[in-house]
């Protein structure tokens, strides 16, 4: 692409954080896991479960080092946990727009609905190993699904699987996950796609905020 003269400064959205230049991991330096956000839709309930990483109840993750069948089945950890049939939420697609003449970059928000990973964060996951001194560092990579469940729940329906389970309501959601930067973030995003889908058509906020 040919700009003349014109310096070209590329931008992230304000949902991001910086564009990487030239990074790369070898198979044994990164680890993969998935994130859902597992909503019943009925009752607007979001399923937290206790995290003993992060050391706070917090959205599900589920790793396996099986990482085809981790992706290709995102929603089977986050059924493991809460007992119930989950399904992936097909969310609004994000396309990357700039704004002129101010060239800001924006996430548009458009109708066509995807259950592709709305969300991705990178992370440094520290491992102990009994046969190594110090521990050992990884780029922990999470790809963020949304997920819904149907039939009847309880909050304390998902004891019998984990005490520490618990069906939030969707308006509590953002206190309980005070602490962890990159839940909130993800829950501040899912909302507002889930809005979006709930929105009539010609009041829709169509910028990701």
């Amino acid at each position: 692409m040919n700009l003349g003269a014109e310096r070209y400064h590329y931008k992230t959205t304000q949902n991001s954080t910086r564009l990487l230049a030239n990074v790369f991991w070898a198979s044994a330096d990164f680890r993969v896991q998935t994130g859902v956000v597992l909503i019943h839709p009925k009752q607007e309930r979001v399923f937290m479960v206790y995290n003993k990483r992060l050391d706070m109840t917090t959205l599900p993750r589920g790793k396996s080092g099986d990482i085809d069948a981790l992706l290709g089945s995102p929603a089977e950890s986050v059924q493991a946990m809460c007992g119930h049939q989950c399904t992936l939420l097909p969310l609004p697609k994000l396309v990357k727009e700039y704004t002129e003449p101010e060239h800001e970059a924006i996430a548009r928000i458009e109708d066509e609905r995807s259950v592709d990973p709305f969300y991705i964060t990178f992370d440094t996951l520290w491992v102990d190993t009994p046969t190594e001194r110090w521990s050992q560092g990884y780029q922990l990579i999470t790809f963020w699904y949304a997920a819904y469940v149907d039939g009847d729940i309880s909050p304390n329906s998902t004891t019998r699987l984990d005490p520490s389970a618990r069906w939030v309501p969707l308006q509590d959601v953002s206190a309980a996950l005070k602490g962890d930067d990159f839940g909130s973030k993800i829950f501040g995003v899912f909302t507002q796609l889930w809005d979006y889908l709930k929105t009539p058509a010609e009041q829709r906020q169509t910028v990701l905020k």
